[in-house]
């Protein structure tokens, strides 16, 4: 499986590639007020409205700091459906071709956020990569 990396508060996550779109730099949104917590805003992406959502509250950092301009990674949409979703990340990482048999369950002890959204966790040589669900953080 094909995993993209990126960075959110120093700490390496990730996505299976089939699952992405594209990644946005320097995307201007547009603030919803009255959304939840974490949405962030909306975009227009090529005639395109793109809901962002901040991942950072997801597991947990909610003191993040939103800059003007960001980088997201937007996904594919579901067959069908008009609704593009996105997310907030620090930056990018590389994409990992990633052996079944390195992937791990996360460890009991990760904090409930993790343990919601995370799928498997990779060793790698000089970090731990955290594979998301994407679908369960956005249902």
């Amino acid at each position: 499986m094909k995993i993209l990396s990126f960075w959110i508060e120093n700490e390496l996550f990730g996505i299976d590639i089939e699952c992405v779109k594209e990644i946005n730099r320097k995307v201007e949104y547009t603030i919803v007020q009255r959304a939840p917590k974490n949405i962030v805003g909306l975009f227009n992406m090529r005639g395109q409205i793109v809901t962002i959502f901040n991942l950072a509250d997801f597991f947990g950092y909610s003191n993040k700091k939103l800059k003007d301009k960001v980088t997201c990674i937007i996904l594919k949409s579901e067959i069908g459906s008009p609704n593009q979703k996105g997310f907030i990340i620090d930056k990018s990482g590389d994409v990992i071709d990633v052996k079944e048999n390195v992937c791990e369950k996360p460890p009991a002890n990760v904090n409930s956020y993790e343990a919601k959204y995370i799928h498997t966790i990779v060793r790698l040589k000089n970090n731990l990569l955290r594979v998301i669900k994407a679908d369960l953080i956005f249902e």
